[in-house]
């Protein structure tokens, strides 16, 4: 396979991993049987394009070698490593590179700033909870002096759980504890974590379908996934109540809960109907990331 023609196929599935494919998977409901498995997916989306982009880039880059993708990259190598690194460079072969290096250099530094950013707000966020807390529960939530119902988990190291003293006097004891629950589940399953790479596109590319849908679409699975945590400790029907009597008081609590209206059902829904979720759909979620992930390598190694 020539390096151009793997270049091209290489461009046209990082466009339609990022546009038309995201746009798809936004719109699919099955991911709710399988929440965990169906944020694999749109992460092997997210890698599988990056992948594809810096591997078509390169692509191009490397035609002049004439000796295939292992090849010329072995050989480019050794030009960086003998002092020669442009030798012999075309225009084109310099645009491959340069789209290769740019998104490179381009998602480590967005992933950065938004790493710092975060873990210092976070950081702060954590220090300030600790000073203004009136109480601590037995299941290790922070208490705040506030009449609006909210409930929120702080991700880190040591992650803080937090009610308000409206949440309190809103929920009853079994309610209180499954929302507790939660949000250990956010901080156990280390959500945190898995919504930077997102957090780091969505606002540097927000005009490419994925950068724009993936945190939401992820954001809402993880809710379904701590639900999930949950409900293996504790009876459903008590978080089935904590949702609907916070949805219902208008809590709008950040990291925690999500409440909009569509996500609100869609919970629901999953709480009542625990049948649905499904491990074979989880193992041909999985099989789809894997796949996501193969396809561009493959193209790279055969080319």
């Amino acid at each position: 396979m020539s390096l151009y023609v793997a270049a091209a196929g290489l461009g046209l599935l990082a466009v339609a991993l990022l546009g038309p494919i995201s746009s798809a998977m936004a719109g699919a409901r099955w991911v709710d049987r399988a929440p965990r498995a169906g944020v694999l997916v749109w992460q092997a989306m997210g890698a599988g394009a990056l992948v594809a982009g810096i591997g078509g880039g390169l692509c191009v880059a490397l035609e002049r070698y004439h000796a295939g993708f292992v090849g010329g990259l072995d050989e480019m190598v050794r030009g960086f490593s003998d002092g020669r690194p442009l030798a012999g460079l075309g225009v084109p072969d310099a645009l491959g590179l340069t789209l290769a290096a740019d998104l490179a250099f381009l998602f480590c530094c967005m992933l950065g700033a938004v790493t710092v950013r975060t873990v210092v707000s976070r950081r702060q966020q954590r220090r300030l909870i600790d000073l203004v807390k009136t109480a601590t529960l037995e299941t290790g939530a922070a208490v705040l002096d506030h009449a609006t119902a909210v409930a929120y988990c702080v991700p880190g190291i040591r992650p803080r759980i937090v009610v308000s003293a409206g949440t309190i006097n809103l929920l009853d004891d079994a309610e209180l504890e499954a929302v507790v629950a939660h949000e250990h589940g956010h901080a156990h399953e280390r959500h945190g974590l898995v919504m930077l790479p997102l957090a780091s596109v969505s606002k540097v590319l927000s005009f490419v379908p994925f950068a724009r849908l993936a945190p939401e679409a992820v954001a809402g699975l993880l809710e379904m996934a701590a639900d999930d945590y949950a409900v293996r400790r504790l009876d459903a029907s008590a978080l089935i109540s904590a949702l609907v009597s916070m949805a219902t008081a208008g809590a709008a609590p950040k990291c925690a809960f999500g409440l909009s209206g569509g996500l609100v059902s869609r919970r629901l829904e999953r709480l009542l109907h625990p049948g649905r979720r499904s491990v074979p759909v989880a193992l041909g979620a999985i099989g789809i990331a894997c796949l996501l992930l193969s396809v561009p390598l493959a193209v790279l190694l055969a080319a």
